[in-house]
């Protein structure tokens, strides 16, 4: 009916509500529905796109963030960016985010006028219309992603003090949305410069081709399948604005032609974002890290027989020289190993991040050495884990990498040696391995001896934990010629 139901509202807010209530294709979300219906000045959105000449777009998946903003009327269906110069000095004086006084009494008095009603809370409307109306910032007010992401990470920062719950920005965070929106529409502009087809997503090539711009942001992608596959949270082959705001927040991305002002205080920008943080992945057990790769290989036979192994090209793939270059280059390889982000690895976050990042399949099936890679680089640094001795911290990341390669060379001898496939080497295989020994830097005399010296257990059979303690000690190398 186009008569009003409700005695004393206006028309408008009674095809708002039928809008949402009844017009609203189930996909989109209520508040995105909302704001373009205002932009339509409340005429309505036809749900059919061939009855109104626009297209909809309320695809993407998104996580609250705009993955599912709809295209229409100002919905931002070009580029946003593309030859567009953007004054990132005035909009940074129209959002006055510092602590002076000038600005406090600014950002006091811009309070006040985007809530008219004066009870001292800013909806998402509000904030919306305030763009558009009070601080007439048209690049800012089209990019509804940011404003809504913005809105987000501000609102209900103080927790307990609204009364109103946590759906609205109050005073005292105001200089945060301030704050926030000024960083997602940069974060919006970088995105959308990456985004090629205009879709509002980015697929891997448009994130490929984009590295040398992201290199000028600050940041240079050493494994982009892996960065990608990283973003990419919910596992959709696309980059989603909300996840591309995650990862640029991690990284402290800057545009190149902004001029940030050093009291914008950016710099505990995602401490308060945790909880928009999506996709946590946790792992259970050890083998939990093979995903949905089925059982783990077992390691059926002889592991190295007529195998040769690239030592260089294993060294190469895990970083653990001291440059700059190497430096770079671990510390992008731990944030892709670390994917909830809490500083720590687990053997089982170890384990996949070998076969899913590093993609080397000969360590990855050599998982004694990976254990005692790993049980030899967790807590060298006692004391400064506070979840204790059982995880790997990023100052440990460095001797991991070391150790792995290390474990995995002195794994590949020990197998060469077990000619009985029994993870275990009896006398004899000790002793037929005597030349063996000589090709890696070492001659025994008294081979059934050395043998009783190995087997410190005196089990008679040397397990790969005693064969590795020897080796060591006696600095056997099966890469570098004696």
């Amino acid at each position: 009916s186009t008569q009003s139901t409700w005695g004393g509202v206006p028309y408008l807010v009674d095809d708002m509500v039928k809008a949402i209530l009844i017009d609203r294709p189930d996909d989109c979300d209520p508040m995105e529905y909302f704001l373009v219906f205002l932009e339509n000045g409340g005429s309505g959105i036809p749900t059919d796109p061939a009855s109104r000449g626009v297209e909809l777009d309320y695809g993407g998946g998104g996580h609250g963030g705009g993955g599912g903003m709809m295209k229409a009327a100002r919905g931002m269906k070009r580029s946003f960016t593309r030859q567009r110069k953007i004054n990132w000095r005035y909009i940074s004086r129209k959002l006055p985010a510092g602590r002076s006084t000038a600005e406090v009494r600014q950002r006091r008095e811009l309070f006040r006028l985007f809530d008219p009603n004066g009870n001292g809370y800013l909806s998402l409307a509000e904030v919306d219309k305030g763009l558009r109306d009070i601080v007439q910032l048209d690049d800012v007010f089209d990019c509804k992603p940011a404003i809504i992401r913005a809105f987000n990470a501000a609102k209900n920062v103080h927790k307990g003090r609204s009364r109103l719950g946590p759906d609205f920005v109050t005073r005292s965070e105001f200089r945060l949305l301030c704050v926030y929106l000024r960083r997602y529409f940069e974060l919006f502009v970088m995105f959308d410069r990456m985004d090629q087809n205009d879709d509002r997503r980015l697929g891997f090539g448009e994130f490929t081709d984009a590295l040398p711009q992201l290199e000028k942001w600050g940041v240079h992608v050493y494994y982009p399948e892996a960065q990608f596959n990283q973003i990419d949270k919910n596992g959709g082959g696309m980059i989603l604005f909300d996840e591309f705001a995650d990862w640029a927040i991690q990284y402290s991305l800057d545009i190149e032609d902004d001029d940030d002002d050093p009291d914008d205080d950016f710099q505990n920008f995602g401490s308060n974002l945790s909880s928009m943080h999506i996709g946590t992945l946790l792992c259970a057990s050890f083998w939990c890290a093979r995903g949905q790769g089925g059982p783990p290989k077992r390691m059926k036979g002889h592991f190295t027989r007529g195998r040769t192994f690239d030592y260089n090209k294993l060294a190469e793939a895990m970083p653990s020289g001291r440059s700059r270059l190497e430096f770079a280059r671990r510390d992008e390889m731990f944030r892709l190993f670390d994917p909830n982000g809490n500083g720590y690895l687990s053997l089982a976050e170890v384990d996949k991040g070998i076969r899913d990042i590093l993609r080397l399949d000969d360590l990855f099936d050599a998982k004694p050495a990976i254990m005692r890679a790993f049980q030899a680089s967790k807590n060298a640094h006692k004391g400064r884990s506070r979840l204790g001795a059982d995880y790997v911290t990023r100052s440990e990341f460095r001797l991991l990498l070391e150790y792995l390669r290390r474990y995995f060379e002195l794994f590949v001898m020990f197998d060469r040696v077990d000619e009985g496939d029994d993870r275990r080497i009896n006398e004899q295989e000790f002793i037929s391995a005597g030349h063996k020994l000589e090709a890696w830097g070492l001659t025994v005399a008294d081979l059934p001896g050395e043998f009783k010296k190995v087997d410190k257990n005196g089990g008679g059979q040397i397990l790969f934990q005693e064969f590795c303690d020897w080796a060591l000690e006696k600095h056997l190398s099966e890469s570098v010629p004696p």
